[in-house]
């Protein structure tokens, strides 16, 4: 039985909704303490995924299935103020966020729980965060 070839096309999305990082308002909660809204970032967009039938094997199907996730990330420390709290030590709480360092197109898994997610997308300006997190890799 002799093979057919099978002429893909490749398909682009349209423009402005590639994956690319985001600023959001992340709300900081812990029980005892007032939620704090932080500016942060996310990785929100579109990335580009496909079934179809094999271009060598037309008995078979590939697959390439891609989601906009972070590639690194970036940690802050943020203090909570704790009312409620018995001890005047516990009444400021640190608590340690994080956010993507950068957000590309990689391959579909499963997302960490610690992810942050967005809230409120916000119109922040990036030069308004970059002091804000330090780096981590």
């Amino acid at each position: 039985m002799k093979e057919k070839t099978v002429k893909t096309q490749e398909v682009h999305l349209p423009p402005g909704h590639e994956c690319k990082m985001t600023p959001v308002i992340h709300v900081l909660q812990h029980a005892g303490c007032v939620p704090k809204p932080i500016p942060s970032y996310a990785c929100i967009g579109k990335c580009t995924s496909y079934v179809q039938v094999s271009g060598s094997k037309i008995w078979q199907m590939e697959r390439s299935c891609n989601c906009c996730q972070e590639s690194g990330e970036r940690e802050a420390t943020v203090v909570l103020f704790c009312p409620k709290a018995k001890s005047e030590e516990k009444r400021f709480r640190k608590v340690t966020t994080k956010a993507p360092l950068e957000c590309m197109c990689r391959p579909c898994g499963t997302i960490d729980e610690s992810s942050i997610i967005p809230q409120e997308i916000a119109g922040y300006s990036d030069e308004s965060l970059q002091n804000h997190f330090r780096k981590s890799y």
